[in-house]
């Protein structure tokens, strides 16, 4: 059985009020696909798509602000009479999304491409899997 968490101040019932102010700024900014704001923020394409048009209802805070401060973008947040939240981007910078994907693929390639392997897990309890 699953618990619904409802708060009082911040509420939603299909998807979490921030994929839609993700969805308003990248769409805003020259009409950016997903793919190139993937290019963009480092962000995988198909983490956009799950947010518009997918199944993730809540986003992790970390990726969202990953994906508005590459595009220049910083939270802004604001409050109805009600004592609900609003929430909200304000541009803080203006950058050259072609200078921005150089910049994204160079510093990709310094971290390098290659995943590091994983631990193995000890098994417990006589488990055989």
């Amino acid at each position: 059985m699953a618990k619904i968490t409802v708060y009082r101040n911040y509420h939603f019932i299909d998807k979490d009020p921030i994929i839609d102010a993700l969805r308003t700024m990248v769409k805003a900014e020259e009409h950016l696909s997903n793919n190139k704001a993937s290019q963009i923020t480092g962000v995988a394409s198909s983490t956009f798509d799950n947010w518009f048009d997918g199944p993730t209802r809540c986003p992790r805070n970390a990726t969202a602000t990953q994906v508005m401060a590459a595009l220049g973008y910083v939270r802004r947040d604001d409050m109805d009479r009600n004592g609900k939240v609003i929430i909200g981007y304000a541009k803080a910078h203006e950058y050259d999304y072609a200078t921005e994907i150089k910049k994204q693929a160079d510093w990709l390639l310094k971290q390098g491409r290659k995943k590091k392997p994983r631990p193995s897990r000890k098994k417990a309890n006589g488990q055989t899997r």
